[in-house]
């Protein structure tokens, strides 16, 4: 078979450009240090690449979260620890107030710190992140949680009852700061009675709470949310049996049953679970006693009430013993929802914690993956394009030689 100059040049000018494009794919490997430079040369690799690349980029973004709400979460800690100390001055200050040597001058010095307590609490419940939203007024961030009516003196809370929840992996969200209603507008009021309906020769009455447990103990197993008649006793004062002996008394549930008795003596306590009685006058006559509903106070507002407390003059020992009882218990029910809610943000972080070291492994691993799909063997590249020289530069002598292969060179 005869070759002509045509097919033998043709020939090896292709064999040279094939060799050519294989040395620049592998200089490109070696530069870029890229399996492949378009989606065409892998589709499936350049594929599951992608995705790999986006599932990182998200993994880096729960990462950024996750740091962002460690840090929010952190400050909000803080002003809550904050927040349970001055409570508990507050606490101290209301127990040293019922000491029988503090007179009118010092429960107007301990009723001034309790002013200066009210307006830590109030700049606190109203504290703002670095962005300047505030902290807990839930997603109303930008409306101030905590607002004074100058009119009533009263607190009220403005935000509203939900969350920012964060993600902070593919199917974990955790929220971003817990709301004012929450924390601080779900504290109990203290648990008290209260008289009416004063009959016949009964002039006055009063009840003073003297065993809060118990009292809350009966409170609980005896008040009807559902009909508030049920909740309201009688203490009948009837004439003895015998002239000469004492008045007696009944104590009497909605329905008439006899749940206490005995004698009865004017201003004289009767002890009825863990409430003292005590009524003015004789006999016949009665008055009602009705258990208070329960209610949630905040913080602000049992501060306020204590603070006018420590004030009023007009309040006898009993009242303001009251007072000062109303305002333990609903510093006390204040701090446990303030711990409460420590304890929840403890728990968030330690989710956090978790849930940040597995993106991490993920993201190395996914990275692993996406290296091998599309990251040039650099040793074999630099093989590759070593080989590929090499041929291109026997191409170059090889051709030269055939070139001058012609019948025309042969005669001398």
């Amino acid at each position: 078979m005869r070759l002509t100059n045509n097919q033998i040049f043709s020939r090896s000018m292709q064999d040279m450009s094939q060799t050519q494009k294989r040395l620049n794919s592998a200089h490109s490997q070696v530069t870029s240090q890229e399996k492949f430079r378009t989606s065409g040369d892998a589709p499936a690799e350049i594929a599951k690449s992608s995705y790999l690349n986006d599932e990182i980029k998200k993994n880096s973004q729960y990462q950024t979260n996750g740091l962002m709400l460690k840090g929010t979460l952190g400050l909000e800690e803080s002003t809550l620890n904050n927040l349970h100390t001055a409570m508990e001055r507050g606490r101290v200050l209301s127990v040293r107030a019922l000491n029988g040597t503090v007179d009118k001058q010092d429960r107007n010095a301990i009723s001034l710190e309790i002013g200066q307590i009210q307006k830590e609490v109030f700049s606190l419940v109203n504290s703002k992140n670095a962005n300047g939203d505030f902290v807990f007024s839930g997603t109303t961030s930008h409306l101030q949680a905590y607002v004074k009516d100058d009119q009533t003196g009263q607190y009220s809370y403005r935000g509203n009852e939900e969350d920012n929840d964060i993600q902070i992996a593919s199917n974990v969200y955790v929220s971003g700061g817990d709301n004012g209603k929450r924390v601080f507008e779900s504290a109990p009021a203290r648990l008290t009675t209260s008289t009416s309906n004063l009959s016949g020769n009964i002039i006055a009455a009063q009840t003073e709470v003297v065993d809060q447990g118990e009292y809350d103990n009966f409170h609980r197993n005896n008040f009807d949310h559902s009909n508030p008649a049920n909740n309201t006793f009688k203490l009948n004062v009837t004439a003895p049996l015998i002239p000469g002996n004492s008045d007696n008394f009944e104590i009497l549930d909605s329905t008439n049953n006899v749940l206490q008795s005995g004698s009865f003596t004017s201003e004289k306590s009767i002890r009825f679970n863990g409430v003292n009685i005590t009524a003015q006058g004789t006999s016949p006559g009665s008055v009602d006693i009705s258990l208070t509903p329960p209610k949630n106070v905040n913080i602000l507002n049992t501060l306020e009430s204590l603070k006018t407390a420590l004030t009023d003059t007009s309040l006898s020992n009993t009242d303001f013993r009251e007072r000062m009882a109303d305002a333990q218990v609903g510093i006390e029910n204040a701090k446990y929802s303030v711990m409460s809610t420590m304890s929840m943000i403890g728990g968030r972080s330690n989710t956090i914690e978790r849930v940040t070291e597995s993106n991490e492994s993920f993201k190395v691993i996914n990275q692993e993956a996406m290296a091998i799909l599309t990251e040039a063997d650099i040793a074999a590249a630099m093989t590759d394009l070593t080989k590929e020289q090499n041929i291109l530069e026997m191409s170059y002598k090889s051709f030269n030689k055939i070139n001058n292969l012609s019948l025309f060179n042969s005669i001398a």
